[in-house]
């Protein structure tokens, strides 16, 4: 044979192939059917497992010559039953069975395993999903109550007893389409997503942000956030402050602007006794937002080494209007208060000014205290200084009704900021000086001295236009007035000085002064005598009893509209500040914002004073003042401080805790109404100096 070898296998391989034909009954032969192919699981499966839980589940196959396993499914009365891993296995081999994150419908699961040489040999088991036990939701820290739209604000929520440690989902619903958004929309217990704010108010002004475990959809913590506009509406605003730095004696003046709720630019001078400086506002680094508790927070980037934490300081404000609110600087760079307001116009200052700038002169035996105040009468470029009047107090060395040589006014820029060079006359004895001023209108300017100038002090001030009235003042315009005035000074150891003054017929005063420093405090019914010149400027003299015995004069410097400003023109005390004309000896019941400012007793440095300052919203009730400020006591902040007082109209006081430090206990002010909606505040109880402005806030 030619092939041997090959016969030999063929053969083989037809008898191999008739023996497994006979032994499975083919060729017509009668043998038996072999058993069908079955399923079983084998340990029985868990009855119960928990949502988002594991279980191991392992099916036996019988009769299957092919060994070809099962696959794993899974059906319940929702869209999502779990899922297994690995799909398929061998027989006798485990899978890992995990369960839906949430409770399905109906409250199980059916698991099934199939063969997969025979589709139709199954084994099934119902399993039932049961919610975690004991998980429950919490804020790590509640969220805030408002928000202003566009704000991001970051939340994180708590899971306990959750076993998976699954974290949470978030969510947000509202009476509009647009509610805000999350990033990341699922997160980890006690790690924080960020809220963003919707970019519009939503019907009904409010959302419901809701964290929501991932193990038990059942459990999960909800906040209603209300959404508000921008914390400043578009437009630009002045500001100024007056305090303390780590240099001594601040005062700085801006402008910013916003536009839809965001910071673009601006402007700002300061002077302190070591630095000056001009610098710009970045919008890097700067933002106006609403704190949760409702005041609002405004950090402004100058880029300035020398101002703030490397160039960036922040302000919290009470809103008095949405054109208006009272300040306080809240932050360790320095302790000041001020003002802020919407500019309404910035065209070039015109006719009368009423002005005071104080603070220290640049004396190199002191500094000293001193103070100027007058009338600027601006034509165009140039000061009018035959219409020009000015005093000072330089510690004691008086110049009054004094004129100017010579004075020149800068055009103002885009946001308002102009510079006044003042040359006196030589018979004043007083230096050339000048103001750098940002116009909030034309009924106010703020004030903050120009480096270097022949004070080379360290001044801000403010003043007040006098439009119409310039030049017009008589006794007429001013007799039976009454006055209300506070200030800010020294006399050798701090001053606050306060007091209503009427301006009677015949040119005699009568009124009442409360005095304080830290020697010498107290109240008094005084008496004096007054004149005015057609410039606005009233002179105050001989005003006597004082808490110090020695008489007390002011120059006070007028509009024509019920504002003013004041100097202490004695050689006992110097003091500066405003002066409005009281309508109303009433302080009215309703919502008020608070501008307060003051100097405690270090207790670690013998005879040395630390400032305080603060700012937030109240209440009056009846004879109750209740509301909180944010209060910064020399670098030492805090947020949301509680303010609660008693009213005694009866005798013009009001006690008021949380404005000290250093006293738990009630402190004692004398207060000045003006108008029934704003009032004048000061301390007498020689706990520390303070003063304080309250003002109605209105829409």
């Amino acid at each position: 044979m030619k092939f041997p070898k090959l016969k030999t296998i063929l053969m083989s391989s037809i008898a191999a192939v008739a023996f497994a034909a006979a032994a499975c009954g083919g060729g017509g032969g009668n043998g038996p059917n072999p058993p069908a192919i079955s399923v079983s699981l084998s340990p029985a499966p868990p009855t119960s497992i928990t949502a988002g839980a594991t279980a191991s589940l392992t099916a036996v196959v019988s009769n299957d010559s092919s060994n070809g396993g099962v696959t794993w499914s899974v059906t319940c009365g929702s869209s999502s039953c779990g899922t297994f891993t690995p799909a398929t296995t061998a027989s006798g081999t485990a899978t890992t069975y995990t369960a839906p994150a949430n409770v399905p419908t109906g409250g199980t699961v059916n698991v099934v395993a199939s063969s997969v040489t025979d589709g139709t040999a199954t084994a099934t088991a119902s399993i039932t999903i049961a919610a975690p036990a004991g998980v429950s939701v919490s804020f790590a820290a509640t969220p805030p109550a408002a928000l202003t739209i566009n704000n991001t604000f970051p939340l994180t929520a708590v899971v306990a007893g959750d076993s998976k440690n699954a974290g949470v989902t978030w969510s947000v619903n509202c009476g509009s389409s647009a509610c805000g958004t999350f990033n990341p929309t699922t997160t980890a217990s006690n790690a924080a997503t960020t809220y963003t704010a919707p970019a519009a108010i939503p019907t009904g002004n409010t959302v419901k942000v809701v964290a929501t475990s991932v193990s038990d959809t059942t459990k999960s913590a909800s906040a209603t956030i209300t959404i508000v506009g921008p914390a400043l509406a578009d437009g630009t605003y002045i500001y100024n402050g007056s305090g303390e730095d780590s240099n001594g004696v601040l005062y700085y003046a801006g402008a910013f602007t916003v536009l839809n709720g965001a910071v673009t630019g601006g402007e700002h001078d300061y002077i302190d006794q070591a630095n000056a400086g001009s610098d710009t506002i970045t919008a890097t680094g700067s933002s106006v937002t609403t704190q949760p508790e409702g005041s609002v927070q405004i950090i402004l980037n100058t880029g300035d080494a020398n101002f703030g934490d490397s160039g960036a300081f922040t302000l919290r404000g009470a809103k008095v209007s949405a054109a208006r609110m009272q300040l306080t600087e809240f932050d360790d760079f320095a302790t000041a208060t001020g003002t802020l307001d919407l500019q309404t116009g910035k065209a070039a200052p015109t006719g009368g000014y009423a002005f005071q700038i104080s603070g220290l002169d640049g004396d190199t035996n002191g500094p000293y205290p001193l103070g100027i105040g007058g009338v600027l009468v601006i034509n165009g470029t140039t000061i009018n200084t035959t219409n020009s009047v000015f005093d000072y107090n330089d510690s004691g060395t008086l110049g009054q009704g004094q004129t100017f040589a010579s004075g020149t006014v800068t055009a103002p820029d885009s946001f308002g900021r102009i510079q006044i060079s003042l040359t006196p006359s030589g018979s004043s004895g007083a230096p050339q000086f000048g103001m750098i001023g940002y116009i909030i209108g034309t009924n106010r300017i703020q004030f903050v001295e120009v480096a270097n100038d022949g004070i080379n002090g360290t001044l801000g001030g403010t003043a007040f236009g006098q439009g119409a009235n310039t030049g017009t003042f008589t006794t007429g315009n001013v007799t039976g007035n009454v006055y209300v005035f506070s200030a800010i000074g020294d006399d050798g150891g701090g001053l606050t000085i306060a007091g209503g003054l009427s301006l009677n017929s015949g040119g005699t005063v009568q009124g009442n002064v409360t005095f304080s420093d830290l020697n010498t405090n107290g109240s008094q019914n005084v008496t004096g005598s007054w004149t005015v010149d057609a410039t606005g400027r009233v002179t105050v003299s001989n005003i006597t009893p004082t808490p110090t015995g020695t008489p007390l004069a002011f120059q006070f410097y007028l509009d024509g509209n019920g504002n003013g400003t004041e100097l202490g023109i004695d050689t006992s005390q110097v003091s500066a500040g405003t002066a409005y004309a009281q309508t109303s000896g009433n302080i009215n019941p309703g919502n008020y914002a608070i501008g307060a400012f003051g100097f405690f007793v270090d207790s670690t440095v013998a005879n040395q004073l630390d400032p305080w300052s603060a700012a937030g919203p109240l209440t009056i009730t009846g004879t109750s003042l209740n509301g909180f400020t944010d209060y910064n006591a020399s670098g030492t902040l805090t947020n949301n401080a509680t303010l609660t007082g008693t009213i005694d109209a009866a005798n013009g006081q009001v006690a008021i805790n949380g404005l000290d430090i250093h006293n738990t206990n009630p402190d004692s002010y004398g207060f000045y109404p003006v108008d029934g909606g704003r009032t004048l505040l000061i301390e007498f109880d020689g706990n520390q100096l303070g003063i304080a402005f309250l003002e109605t806030v209105t829409p």
